[in-house]
């Protein structure tokens, strides 16, 4: 009689990473672009900074770029924008975009 040996695998689950994720978006002093405008700006730059996703201090300081590019061109030369970033427990922040004046 001949026996055959299947092996048993054991799988572990590990908790997921802890993310922290954005919950609010604002942008202050943006005179001259919408909300909308500046959000499709990111978005066809690729720049990934949305609600509900995760947090990335690389993609904010893209966007940050990205929105001061956006405010030259609409003739906002004398501004530069800054970002506040506000943890907001248990894993969540807010992003503010902010114009300021040179």
């Amino acid at each position: 009689m001949k026996s055959l040996i299947i092996g048993a695998a054991l799988l572990f689950a590990q908790p997921e990473a802890q993310m922290t994720v954005i919950r609010s978006i604002k942008f202050d002093n943006f005179k001259g672009v919408s909300i909308d405008e500046a959000t499709h700006r990111l978005k066809d730059r690729g720049v990934r900074v949305a609600l509900e996703q995760p947090y990335d201090p690389q993609q904010v300081e893209s966007a940050r770029v990205v929105l001061q590019e956006l405010l030259e061109e609409k003739g906002r030369r004398d501004v530069e924008v800054k970002t506040n970033v506000k943890q907001i427990p248990p894993r969540s922040v807010e992003v503010t975009f902010k114009a300021l004046k040179n």
